[in-house]
């Protein structure tokens, strides 16, 4: 058997310290955390800096090392400080080497895989680059301009775990491979594997109620059975909440590409354990010509943003983002629907602790369990990459971010969210809680609020622009309500780069593993690693069959039951950076089958109810396992790019609510 620990959904998001404690009550192999991500947008990618607050990052490395050193287990760090690009891993990198020092770990093997691309690089092989989606048109322009990471599978870690590293952090990394390479490497089913390492990459978010920042256990057996459990007494894994994480940021619900193949889980079975655990088994690997994903970041102009309360919305350009009214969504709320635009500051006498405060609270309410919740995948809708601004005011620093909801379960929780998650950022940052002045602002159809974003690639031009959009706004401020005017932000970035390579001289040339050992004295040796072996570039017999599951179209029928009332999930979700993905889930299978012979899960009539233009419909696909629908259209325009109005795509499932059927 093979046991991993999962703490939490990136690092950073923190986790309780009596959950993890119960981790230590048990022998485990692997420790391991997926720390980045492509869903808060090309901001980190391109700027090269990390989503996550240094405390937060501090306070969770330093227990998992620690954990590391109790259990004498491997500890892997995926995508380091979010993007994985090399200014973030080197962030992570002191940390860790910082820690393993403080606690005299002589002996321990620290391994680094980089996964950064040199723009040059990419000449000889452009024009066999693989577009994953809608993308720009590459040019070598695009290309010189872009901070470029390659994705890599479980290959390189598994050098490193060769070469006898305990600790072991990589640049940007496919989800799954930092969980799924050692029990692989140890001969356990690659189907199997693969499959618990999609459930663990967000920790107990694959729990009810589910939290990003809490802890998973998966306990694997070589016959290819999986069992998942949480920590904490408040949470189960049940067969609902497994699958549904499956499921997670996928454009399909069964089949799902990864460095050099498929993992298949159409014959999957799940089966519930006792209250609190969950497994499946079943679950298929298919080989596939090897392939890795490329990501690139380029930068689109400065930027400068202002929100500001106004009095009457009506009165304001509708293609103004207006919360209350636009601010989630281009498309305005209907009569019966209600918006709810969120700002939250956090005020400190010094930049990093506001900006680890904020960051906290942020990554906390984004994912934060609250009654009657039906969108599992996040409650907020960021309109920018990155969310966060941090400015001086005064004497102090103020670091903010704004966000919405249309979720009615969300706005009719909102109070006791609020408290639960100060409570949340006393018990586990108290120093930052101390030092710092936490605000709740809103937003609604009766108090809107207006955002404003200039972007101009001429930084003496910005100020004037915005000001001229600022006084077309001018008479209908509330300044009875605090506004937040002529904010500066970073430099705005775009997607360039989301592509596939198969060229294995080209792969083989990336990913660098430098190997250290910490002496007696303290000191880091450097030394030489194992060589990256790949796979033959062989297909598989076995044969993915991707019209299956696909829902047939119906004659309509007409219903009254609305779906709210038959669905336990209803979601919306990134997958990848140009496709949204919706996931339905039933509490039945009678109403699963009632909801899928309605009809109303076409491409013509779901293009009506979520409006996009039928062109943008990739697929409906029903899995029966667990009474399941998915939606995936393709995004109106690239996450975080310039004009999105919800980053993660985590808000754009309320049509859904309102579907009769």
């Amino acid at each position: 058997m093979y046991r991993i620990l999962s703490p939490t959904a990136i690092l950073g998001y923190g986790f309780p310290l009596s959950s993890f404690e119960k981790a230590m009550d048990l022998k485990l192999d692997l420790i391991a955390a997926d720390a980045g991500s492509v869903d808060a947008g090309p901001y980190y990618l391109g700027s090269g800096k990390p989503y996550m607050g240094k405390t937060a990052l501090i306070r969770d490395l330093e227990i998992m090392v620690r954990g590391a050193i109790q259990q004498k287990c491997k500890l892997i760090i995926g995508s380091a400080g979010f993007s994985g690009a090399k200014p973030q891993l080197e962030v992570n990198v002191e940390i860790v080497k910082d820690v393993l020092s403080k606690w005299k770990a002589t002996h321990t093997k620290l391994a680094i895989i980089e996964s950064d691309i040199a723009p040059g690089t990419l000449a000889p092989i452009k024009d066999e680059l693989k577009p994953l989606g809608r993308m720009p048109d590459l040019t070598d322009s695009l290309i010189d301009n872009s901070q470029i990471v390659g994705q890599m599978g479980i290959e390189p870690i598994i050098a490193a775990l060769e070469s006898d590293a305990q600790v072991i952090i990589t640049g940007r990394t496919y989800d799954p491979a930092v969980f799924s390479a050692d029990p692989i490497r140890m001969g356990y089913p690659m189907g199997p594997a693969l499959h618990a390492a999609k459930i663990l990459e967000c920790g107990a978010i694959a729990c009810e109620p589910g939290s990003g920042s809490d802890c998973l256990i998966a306990e694997l057996q070589k016959d290819g059975k999986v069992m998942i459990y949480p920590l904490s007494e408040k949470r189960r894994a049940t067969i609902k909440s497994i699958a549904a994480h499956t499921l997670y940021e996928k454009s399909r619900p069964d089949i799902f590409h990864l460095p050099g193949g498929l993992l298949n889980i159409q014959r999957t079975k799940f089966f519930q354990i006792d209250d609190q655990k969950a497994g499946f088994s079943g679950s298929k690997f298919t080989a596939e010509p090897y392939s890795i994903k490329i990501e690139g970041s380029a930068p689109v102009g400065n930027r400068m943003v202002s929100i500001i309360p106004v009095k009457n919305a009506d009165q304001i350009d509708e293609k103004t983002p207006v919360y209350g009214r636009n601010g989630v969504n281009q498309e305005c709320i209907k009569e019966n629907e209600q918006e709810l635009g969120i700002i939250v500051v956090a005020k400190a006498k010094d930049k990093e602790t506001a900006k680890d405060a904020l960051s906290f609270l942020r990554s906390t309410l984004l994912h934060f369990g609250y009654p009657e919740r039906i969108s599992t995948a996040g409650n907020l809708a960021f309109p920018f990459s990155p969310s966060d601004i941090i400015h001086q005011k005064g004497d102090e620093f103020e670091a903010l971010f704004i966000s919405g909801t249309r979720d009615p379960y969300f706005h009719k929780s909102w109070e006791e969210i609020k408290q639960s998650i100060l409570e949340a950022f006393k018990n586990q940052h108290p120093h930052l809680a101390k030092e710092t002045t936490i605000e709740f602002l809103s937003g609604n159809k009766q108090q809107p609020v207006a955002l404003i974003e200039t972007i101009c690639n001429q930084q003496e031009q910005l100020q004037e622009i915005h000001q001229q959009v600022l006084q077309s706004i001018e008479r209908y401020k509330d300044s009875s309500r605090p506004h937040f005017e002529c904010l500066d932000m970073d430099l705005a970035y775009s997607w360039s780069l989301h592509h596939l390579t198969h060229d294995m001289d080209f792969i083989k040339s990336l990913f660098p593993i430098s190997l250290f050992e910490l002496d007696s004295d303290n000191h880091w040796e450097e030394l030489t690693a194992k060589d990256i072996q790949y796979p033959e570039t062989g297909i598989s017999d076995e044969k993915a069959d991707f019209h299956k599951n696909e829902i047939e179209e119906k004659p309509i029928i007409e219903g009254n039951k609305r779906l709210t009332q038959l669905a336990k999930v209803i979601r919306s979700k990134n997958a990848g950076i140009n496709e949204i993905t919706y996931d339905i889930m039933f509490e039945s299978t009678e109403d699963y089958q009632y909801a899928i012979n309605s009809g109303k899960f076409s491409g013509q009539y779901l293009s009506k109810v979520l409006g996009f233009n039928i062109d943008q419909f990739i697929g409906c696909y029903r899995y029966d396992p667990v009474n399941a629908i998915k939606i995936t259209i393709h995004r109106n325009g690239l996450s975080g790019s310039p004009g999105d109005h919800d980053v993660f795509g985590a808000q754009q499932h309320t049509n859904l609510l309102q579907l009769e059927i």
